[in-house]
């Protein structure tokens, strides 16, 4: 039996300050339309724009409001598959890196994800499906 995941990366998002903007961009660009949702509960709520994908399998990724990434200075953000998102988090400050984004959940059954500075600042994502 085996841990390793079909793909390494599982996610990526696009920040953006003007998230209606960005979201008309990549629908024009690409002439698709993306799937709106909210991800997040409460008051940590915030829409999404997901890019449409076919089936189950492969990896996709959304526009995403920018709060703790910004476009300018954090471009676009991969997310790395963790099948223990709780136990990755709670390694992330004893390796020098810094919580961006707490466990979050996504909607429907598409897991949790989270951001952290690694140990030389990189903003990076991590997703549990």
């Amino acid at each position: 039996m085996t841990n390793l995941p079909i793909n390494a990366a599982t996610w990526f998002s696009i920040p953006a300050i003007d998230f209606e903007k960005s979201v008309k961009f990549f629908e024009d660009l690409l002439q698709i339309t993306l799937i709106r949702d909210t991800m997040g509960d409460g008051d940590q709520a915030k829409p999404f724009a997901m890019f449409p994908k076919e089936g189950d399998a492969g990896v996709t990724g959304a526009i995403t409001p920018a709060v703790n990434i910004l476009p300018a200075n954090g471009g676009v953000l991969v997310y790395l598959y963790t099948s223990d998102i709780d136990g990755a988090l709670s390694r992330v400050e004893g390796l020098g890196g810094k919580i961006l984004l707490p466990k979050s959940s996504l909607p429907g059954d598409m897991g949790d994800i989270a951001t952290f500075a690694d140990c030389e600042g990189t903003p990076i994502g991590l997703h549990q499906p």
